[in-house]
């Protein structure tokens, strides 16, 4: 074997290596809470390509316990299929967490970046916009607007991202601020760098990796609305299916079919888990602290 074989050969025995040591160095945390969004991914993907329809009824099977013949999760009083349920409101959880995510983070990143680049007047308006947002209980808001504009799955996402961008503005405008007293962004400035081009090359992307976190985390408080809003009739109903919705039925039944409430709970539960968790992680590898920037 040549040299230069056999230098090719090291270098390919060497990247499986090289990748393991990478894997090894990312957080468990964050392993946890990857591992838990693959399993609901692919949970999800099953429910949409091979279960049943989840608002199918069969009454002669209802109330049968989990490992029942054709009913691995058991069904519930009307003989819905429990584990069809859940795969199917897992699909609605991960779409609304998704899209209240980046509505959010796009609006409060806008609003924190002039707020905290342009300061004065407008910043002081601004963060008195946040003030009386977070003055405003968010379930009062949720009533009102539902009892308006109806349960939708769109309705929904909007009145979730009217709460959750507050925490993005206040982040990046802290950061932002920060930003804009260092030598390389006045040096930019006295190089003639346009606002536009400051604003998205020089002083977002410092609060990229904080944007990443919160958006991370906020996963959980959006989950935890869409499911709460499902339990008190609020928010998405049949024939989408929903957690909460199911936890909600399954209440008066709960002492013979505890399984109608335990399965649907425990999946909302590893869905908070892997949000909290993966942002715990994201916080460590990238070694940010969004709420002392926020503070």
């Amino acid at each position: 074997m040549s040299a230069a074989d056999a230098t090719a050969a090291a270098a390919a025995a060497g990247r499986p290596a090289t990748r393991r040591r990478r894997w090894h160095r990312v957080p468990g945390s964050l392993r946890l809470g990857l591992g838990i969004y693959a399993f609901a991914l692919v949970l999800a993907f099953v429910g949409e390509v091979a279960l049943e329809d989840p608002n199918r009824q069969d009454l002669a099977s209802a109330l049968e316990p989990p490992g029942s013949p054709g009913h691995l999760l058991g069904t519930d009083v009307l003989g819905h299929d429990v584990l069809s349920w859940v795969a199917h409101s897992v699909v609605t959880s991960l779409v609304i967490g998704v899209c209240v995510v980046a509505i959010s983070a796009v609006l409060g990143s806008m609003i924190g970046v002039v707020a905290g680049y342009v300061g004065g007047a407008l910043d002081a308006v601004l963060m008195r916009v946040v003030d009386l947002q977070l003055a405003v209980p968010p379930l009062l808001l949720f009533i009102c607007a539902t009892s308006t504009l109806g349960h939708s799955m769109l309705t929904l996402i909007l009145l979730i991202s009217v709460v959750s961008w507050v925490p993005y503005a206040r982040v990046v405008r802290t950061q932002v601020q920060l930003e804009s007293t260092r030598a390389s962004v006045a040096a930019a400035r006295l190089a003639g760098v346009g606002r536009l081009r400051l604003l998205t090359v020089h002083l977002l992307p410092s609060a990229a990796a904080m944007i990443l976190v919160l958006a991370s985390l906020q996963m959980g408080f959006v989950l935890l609305w869409e499911a709460s809003l499902s339990f008190i009739g609020l928010g998405i109903q049949p024939p989408r299916a929903s957690l909460g919705f199911l936890i909600a039925q399954g209440r008066s039944s709960l002492q013979q079919a505890w399984w109608v409430v335990v399965f649907p709970g425990t999946m909302l539960a590893l869905l908070l888990l892997a949000a909290n968790v993966t942002g715990d992680g994201l916080q460590e590898r990238l070694g940010v602290d969004v709420e002392m920037v926020e503070r």
